[in-house]
């Protein structure tokens, strides 16, 4: 009895401790660094109050005595019910999606500010009109338009592709892909040059997004099912393969000009099936195809665009090839192998099957850091990330990454200096729960941002519905 009055107390501590102190704070300027005076004041008259978003120690890691406080977002938000983690609370124009605008309206499961009075409509519209207006600083500028470099994620359950702050690790922009009456579905993301390219299996696109608007700029029409996507280095060409969840066969790649936007040809393939994840080596000279449901690997002259041949990787066991990844050095194809939990390492010299590791079920998406001695791989079925360690020709896993945000990791990238390894999580399953339910939102995706030197989740960010292919900025 004596424990669980003590335990109530400690609650009642955190859950009132906004409501004891009620000594708001006026701005240190007549803006904290915000676009106006009255957006400082709602923030400064409601929220940054001792006890709760200001001080030393803000709830949930989270202050907003300040405009750069404010657009950090949170260190310390709840994490289901084991840990914690952090996330933003504004993302430049788009109320809809911003927590802070959510809570602070009653539209989450948690009404902001806590056990206070509510924010006026005068107040709600300012926040509103702030945050869709950009969510500017005190000299208009937008926040988050110059980053070292920025992360892009399909949410393939929706029309959006979230884009998060590689400096500050929040999402800080969210593109709306729309282009049908229903969900078009975003698969795979790639960067060249200044731009974007994004398939969308449904609308049956591949698009051009301007990085430096994030306007839509060229499209490629009528593609059935496209999936995963490789581009040349001189940025002249890409390669795009079949989604994985296509229904029926398919017998050839589409290659495309993406500096005109157009369809040059496609690529036949002797056994019609699903040719899922593709490579393309170093030199350009050579693009690999895995073909999901016919246990092959097709090789394909990138230069001619013209098949070669075809790598059978068994005639007993099907291991369904998910995804490829080629080594920095073009020496070995890494190919993850669905069914059976592998890793398999193809010798591009010889085209024929070198080694296979054990990694975990249902291997997913493949990223090789700059040197070619790790490789990560998302295990679906495990919930976990498997490394991979190269030393000299022999591979082994060496270790397995766990974290309750994991929920049907998907995709993976590395950052160009191989520091940080981001995954995203479908959570289909929901076994991923958010801090704060938003109304009308079905299951969050999210994705985890790990350090590759400790091998620990950081950071987990919640993103929208189905998280599936991402891209690092490089």
């Amino acid at each position: 009895m004596k424990k669980l009055i003590a335990i109530s107390l400690f609650f009642l501590l955190i859950f009132t401790s906004c409501e004891l102190k009620d000594d708001s704070t006026t701005p240190e300027q007549p803006d904290n660094g915000f676009a106006s005076k009255e957006v400082a004041a709602v923030f400064a008259e409601n929220c940054a109050i001792s006890g709760c978003h200001a001080g030393t120690n803000p709830q949930n890691g989270l202050s907003l005595e300040n405009y750069s406080s404010l657009m950090k977002g949170s260190s310390l938000r709840p994490l289901g019910s084991n840990g914690t983690t952090g996330g933003d609370v504004v993302i430049p124009f788009n109320s809809e999606k911003s927590l802070l605008y959510q809570m602070i309206s009653g539209n989450a499961s948690v009404r902001m500010p806590f056990n206070r009075t509510a924010l006026s409509s005068t107040e709600l519209s300012t926040v509103l009109n702030w945050i869709n207006d950009g969510a500017k600083n005190i000299n208009g500028e937008v926040p988050f338009t110059n980053p070292s470099y920025r992360v892009f994620v399909c949410n393939q359950g929706s029309d959006i592709i979230s884009t998060i702050d590689g400096d500050n690790f929040v999402v800080s922009r969210l593109l709306d892909v729309d282009q049908t009456a229903g969900i078009d579905a975003p698969h795979m993301v790639k960067v060249k040059d200044g731009f974007l390219y994004a398939t969308l299996i449904s609308a049956g696109k591949l698009l051009k997004i301007r990085l430096n608007d994030y306007q839509i700029v060229g499209e490629v029409a009528n593609l059935d099912y496209p999936g995963m996507i490789m581009i040349t280095n001189d940025g002249a060409k890409a390669y795009v393969s079949r989604s994985s969840s296509a229904p029926g066969s398919y017998s050839s790649i589409y290659v495309i000009d993406i500096q005109q936007m157009v369809l040059l040809r496609e690529v036949q393939l002797p056994v019609a099936g699903i040719p899922h994840g593709i490579a393309l080596t170093p030199d350009n000279a050579t693009l690999y195809a895995a073909n999901l449901t016919k246990n092959r690997i097709s090789i394909i002259n990138a230069v001619t665009d013209n098949f070669v041949n075809d790598i059978v990787l068994s005639t007993t066991v099907d291991h369904e090839p998910m995804q490829t990844a080629i080594s920095p050095d073009g020496a070995y194809l890494y190919v993850s192998a669905r069914a059976t939990g592998k890793l398999l390492v193809i010798e591009t010299n010889t085209n024929s099957l070198f080694d296979e590791i054990d990694v975990g079920q249902m291997p997913m998406h493949i990223a090789v850091n700059s040197i070619g001695s790790k490789i990560y791989v998302p295990l679906m079925g495990d919930n976990a990330v498997a490394v991979v360690e190269k030393t000299n020709t022999t591979w082994a896993k060496t270790a397995e990454i766990q974290s309750t945000a994991f929920s049907m990791p998907h995709g993976a990238d590395l950052s160009a200096d191989d520091k940080y390894l981001f995954t995203s999580s479908r959570n289909l399953s929901g076994s991923f729960v958010p801090a704060y339910a938003v109304a009308g939102e079905s299951s969050r995706a999210n994705v985890a941002i790990i350090n590759t030197t400790t091998q620990k989740v950081e950071k987990v960010l919640e993103i929208e519905n189905y998280g599936a292919g991402l891209v690092v900025e490089k």
